[in-house]
């Protein structure tokens, strides 16, 4: 098999539904929150890492494992998935298609390549503390979880660099662990729910957004109670909501959000995204352009009086 290197977190079959089509080509519109610039990339350029899923292996099969089980087992499968959610008609799902759509949000969540930088920069402190120290005390080795680690004759970069790389394949392991353990739990309770709004949606290239059941808790990952929320193109959110004792979970809910709901939800979802985001906020040409920072919520609220009074 041709070996993939360059890796998708945010698939490309997901990124095609807030992009524009030119020929077979997809290409989406792209504010990088650190320099304010505006780009229009080809999906396939963007949200991704080389390597990222990348196993040891003798063969290209070996290496690609991991790569070749998120095609297979999500991203195959998405358009029919989104066919179903975007399909006003459709309002009751079967359990093959409640696992569908909930692994596919739950695979969205782990395999985002912001799980490894959260646990790169906790790794590169812990490992900088630990060099200069043993620097300091003119040793040439530290200990971290009964391991002896070496720095002689080696920078405190190319420590690092060596830790990631061990890091990186077990982190890529251990995602897919997660998404398979956090979907059998979240088949329990979850009932999908679709919400449209009249305001444009915006994603980003950490799309997938977690709510604690008590908002003011600190998110645990595998809590199946959190709330996940995922756009799904500029006019549709998929929720999924942990409300299955209370409610049929076969059920596809549709909501329709109006005028100032539909402003407040969509300004929500498109301020998380860009604060959640690693680099990058993701849609259309006018849902980017006309975006704009709102740290302190006075340009939603200017919107909902605007709303309010009719103009």
């Amino acid at each position: 098999m041709a070996e993939t290197r360059r890796m998708h977190f945010v698939p490309r079959t997901y990124l095609k539904y807030f992009a524009d089509a030119r020929g077979d080509q997809f290409f989406i519109h792209a504010l990088n929150k650190k320099t304010g610039n505006v780009f229009t990339p080809n999906i396939i350029n963007v949200c991704n890492e080389t390597d990222l899923y990348r196993l040891d292996g003798a063969t290209a099969d070996d290496r690609q494992r991991i790569e070749v089980m998120y095609r297979e087992l999500f991203e195959d499968g998405y358009d029919a998935i989104y066919m179903m959610l975007t399909d006003e008609a459709k309002l009751t799902v079967t359990m093959a298609e409640r696992y569908d759509i909930i692994s596919f949000v739950v695979s969205l969540y782990f395999r985002n390549n912001a799980w490894n930088n959260f646990f790169y920069k906790t790794m590169d402190d812990i490992y900088a503390r630990a060099y200069n120290a043993t620097k300091a005390n003119n040793k040439d080795s530290f200990f971290f979880e009964e391991q002896e680690i070496s720095i002689a004759g080696k920078t405190l970069e190319q420590l690092q660099k060596e830790d990631r790389e061990r890091d990186r394949k077990m982190i890529a392991a251990g995602a897919m662990e997660y998404i398979f353990k956090l979907t059998r739990l979240r088949m329990s309770n979850d009932v999908v729910t679709v919400v449209k709004t009249e305001d444009e949606i915006l994603t980003s290239d950490n799309p997938v957004i977690v709510q604690a059941e008590n908002i003011k808790d600190r998110v645990i990952p595998l809590n199946p109670m959190n709330t996940l929320t995922l756009p799904i193109n500029a006019n549709h959110v998929l929720q999924l909501r942990p409300w299955g004792h209370q409610i049929d979970r076969t059920m596809l809910g549709r909501i329709s959000e109006k005028s100032v709901m539909s402003t407040f939800y969509a300004e929500a979802n498109n301020q998380t995204q860009f604060g959640q985001n690693g680099m990058f906020l993701l849609g259309s040409e006018v849902g980017i352009k006309n975006f704009k920072h709102d740290p302190t919520g006075e340009l939603l609220k200017n919107n909902m009086r605007m709303k309010f009074s009719g103009k």
